[in-house]
């Protein structure tokens, strides 16, 4: 008798449980909704959406069900819109801003929204108050920075740069990054001594926000494990904490070299003179992560466009000749400066379409509605996370013909529906939906643009970027087009090039250019202390 009980009671559970499924299968995929592939209860689509390479699983559901713009899923109970029309972002990230400009909490990151005051990581916190008041900050800082000391830095660090690529080629990744790096370290602290340590943490905390970094990311609930179950949070906890202290270390030597006079101009020393008084920064701590956020930013959002320029170099020759060819009749033999990018329309144009052609954030960043909203009739409850797909933005055919391939005439030919006058002006990234929507829009894109100009300018002033041979057999080593990390910002997996001097009258000039600027550099930081201890410099009271 107990045993028929227990099977009756088994038997009504399993139809309860049955009824239920059906029913929630039948809320998540109701056909009057959105559009979207079929939803299973609680796991959404989470089992066949790849970690690697997951925008193009997004554009392949796009092709099937976004002809309106949009198309909804689920992943372990969380809700997304995929967005693949920029009308459609438009609309919904831009003119209604107000509603749709949250973030989403990023798991395997401590309070990565700052929802608990941990005020760390601007690009990520949700819409509060300590986003509010470090994007005026960042904004202040960046806008202030086209001067003459910010170009100074980007041309000191290219010629650098060019050095490094003649002596030792075959470690250009590495020196790449590094550059960006000092560019980075140099305007935040006027250091680029740091630049290994910011390089290294840059990638480490790209790692773990991305889906493609640690699992907790798309198995959130590993995230909740014991601590002595938990390798993701502890392994987190001391990266986070390293980072931080970095940050503060880099702070305070900044603060303790501009009470005594010898801290030359850096974004550092101008919120301990300037800005610290003036703002509701709440202190020491939150200052170093806004600032030091700044320097890691830097480095990841240069690093990918300029490792697909040389991976566009190399593959259409016929463009690098033209850049060339550019540069030479415009600059007469020098290196271009930030001076002749109004003349440089086809750098430019090339520089754009690689970040079109390869774009280094193609699933966009997510962003997160902050109140129940309707769009085209359709419902969007609050907590939804948007995603603007932008791998097919700009695959987009009707604004971006023949979208598969590297076409930078498309920005300098009339009768191409990007083309736009006047060519010292455009083309421009600035404004590229790679660049993010509405008030999440990247503070740096002048900063990245002029990098980039400088950076590929001096390149293709100085070399042609080829093939590497392969020293036995001679046969020509691949550059391949598609393989890559899968990061949130992306970049090429490991190449092989070369770089060959122009002429060896270019690579004379190259290396003459960066021991003359090392040695005026080391001479201007000698008299600058040598002022500054003989009470020349006076020191400057800081907060």
């Amino acid at each position: 008798m107990q045993l028929v009980t227990i099977g009756l009671l088994a038997v009504v559970l399993l139809g309860v449980a049955i009824v239920h499924f059906v029913k929630v299968f039948r809320e998540i995929n109701d056909p009057n909704g959105l559009p979207g592939p079929t939803q299973i209860p609680y796991i959404g689509r989470i089992h066949d959406l790849p970690i690697d390479f997951m925008w193009l699983k997004f554009k392949e559901w796009d092709d099937k069900y976004g002809s309106g713009g949009l198309y909804r899923t689920e992943m372990l109970g969380a809700k997304f819109i995929i967005i693949t029309n920029e009308k459609v972002a438009e609309d919904m990230l831009v003119k209604r801003a107000k509603y749709n400009s949250d973030r989403p909490v990023i798991r395997s990151l401590f309070d990565s929204k700052s929802s608990h005051g941990s005020m760390e990581y601007l690009p990520l916190m949700g819409r509060n108050q300590y986003w509010a008041r470090q994007r005026r900050l960042t904004h202040a800082y960046i806008t202030e920075a086209a001067n003459a000391h910010y170009h100074g830095v980007m041309y000191f660090e290219a010629k650098r740069w060019l050095a490094r690529l003649i002596n030792n080629p075959d470690s250009f990744q590495a020196s790449l990054e590094d550059m960006a790096s000092k560019v980075m370290c140099q305007l935040t602290w006027d250091d680029p001594s740091l630049s290994e340590y910011c390089t290294k943490s840059a990638w480490g905390l790209l790692r773990q926000m991305s889906p493609a970094g640690p699992m907790t990311n798309v198995l959130t609930p590993l995230w909740h494990l014991p601590w002595h179950l938990n390798p993701w949070k502890r392994a987190e906890r001391k990266r986070h904490d390293e980072q931080q202290a970095w940050w503060m270390d880099r702070f305070l030597a900044v603060r303790e070299k501009t009470g005594k006079g010898e801290m030359r101009p850096c974004w550092t020393r101008q919120f301990l003179e300037k800005t610290a008084l003036k703002t509701s920064i709440s202190g020491d701590y939150e200052a170093s992560s806004v600032i030091g956020m700044l320097a890691l930013v830097g480095v990841f959002t240069v690093a990918g466009p300029l490792s697909y320029w040389l991976v566009s170099m190399v593959h259409h020759p016929e463009w690098q000749a033209a850049v060339q060819k550019e540069i030479d009749e415009v600059c007469e033999g020098r290196l271009p400066t930030l001076e002749d990018s109004p003349r440089l329309p086809v750098l430019r144009a090339c520089i754009k379409e690689t970040m079109r052609w390869k774009p280094n954030v193609p699933t966009g960043v997510a962003h997160e509605t902050e109140v129940d909203d309707v769009y085209n009739g359709h419902f969007i409850p609050k907590g939804t996370r948007i995603l603007p797909l932008d791998w097919a933005f700009l695959r987009n055919p009707d604004k971006y013909p023949d979208p598969d391939n590297f076409r930078p005439e498309r920005w300098l030919e009339p009768g191409w529906p990007t083309f736009q006058e006047p060519l010292t002006q455009y083309p421009t990234i600035k404004g590229m939906s790679s660049f993010g929507w509405g008030q999440r829009q990247c503070l740096g894109m002048s900063l990245t643009q002029d990098e980039l100009i400088v950076a590929c300018g001096s390149l293709a002033w100085c070399f042609n970027l080829r093939r590497k041979r392969d020293p036995v057999t001679g046969v020509e080593l691949p550059v391949p087009l598609d393989k890559s990390n899968s990061l949130l910002i992306i970049k090429p997996d490991p190449f092989q090039m070369a770089f060959e001097p122009r002429s060896e009258e270019r690579r004379r000039e190259a290396l003459r250019l960066w021991e003359e600027a090392d040695a005026n550099d080391r001479q201007t930081r000698a008299q600058f202390i040598q002022a500054a201890r003989e009470g020349r410099v006076p020191p400057v009271q800081t907060v």
